[in-house]
């Protein structure tokens, strides 16, 4: 069976219809190049800023190069963009320690794969910036919102799971994974101290003592 948007299905519709679907298309495209502008442009100055308390909006779309317009036109205010900049930081981190988790060997060495893939965000200095920003600006999103740290570990505790089920462990033990290497992740960044590698090794070898039965 065809899909709406494949060309068979486009060959179906009217050409006035063609001709909607197509604005619409370019519409779309043209929002998700104004809300990237603006995200990008948010997460910049929260680098620059450092204090935690976010840019303001004025300067979030002049850095942008975009309207105040534009910018209530996606996101109801600072705490929104806020949100949308804390989870696309969750999501890039816990897709980052997933690629680096599914190439390991066996699931001790998995789980050893994804705590080291997290702690990188300390050993770096550009991810360091980024990632504290994003961590130090989540304590302004709104009440109703998940605080950027539960939504981490939820992420990261899926990515150790089945590894976790395969070492043995119960289902708990990912989520303790993931709360553990996310404390030390946010210790080690608002310290600017990254870890040494025997401290990072004990750390694994912990955390893998709690995972098997």
């Amino acid at each position: 069976m065809s899909s709406p948007s494949s060309p068979h299905a486009d060959a179906r519709l009217s050409p006035a219809e063609r001709a909607v679907r197509r604005r619409l298309a370019g519409l779309e495209e043209a929002a998700a190049a104004d809300v990237r502008a603006l995200m990008d442009a948010g997460l910049a100055l929260m680098v620059e800023r450092g204090d935690g308390r976010g840019p303001r909006v004025a300067d979030i779309v002049a850095a942008a190069g975009l309207s105040n317009d534009a910018f209530y036109r996606y996101f109801s205010g600072k705490d929104a963009l806020v949100e949308a900049i804390v989870d696309r930081g969750a999501q890039t981190l816990a897709a980052y320690v997933a690629r680096r988790v599914a190439a390991a060997p066996d699931p001790a060495s998995a789980i050893r794969a994804g705590v080291v893939a997290v702690l990188k965000q300390v050993r770096d200095a550009d991810l360091a910036r980024q990632t504290r920003a994003v961590l130090g600006n989540s304590l302004t999103m709104a009440a109703g919102s998940a605080h950027v740290s539960v939504r981490l570990v939820d992420e990261l505790a899926a990515v150790f799971a089945p590894h976790v089920a395969a070492l043995g462990g119960p289902e708990s033990a990912a989520r303790t994974i993931a709360s553990s290497v996310m404390g030390a992740l946010q210790y080690h960044l608002f310290k600017a101290d990254a870890p040494d590698q025997s401290e990072t090794d004990a750390l694994i070898t912990f955390l893998l003592k709690g995972t098997t039965p």
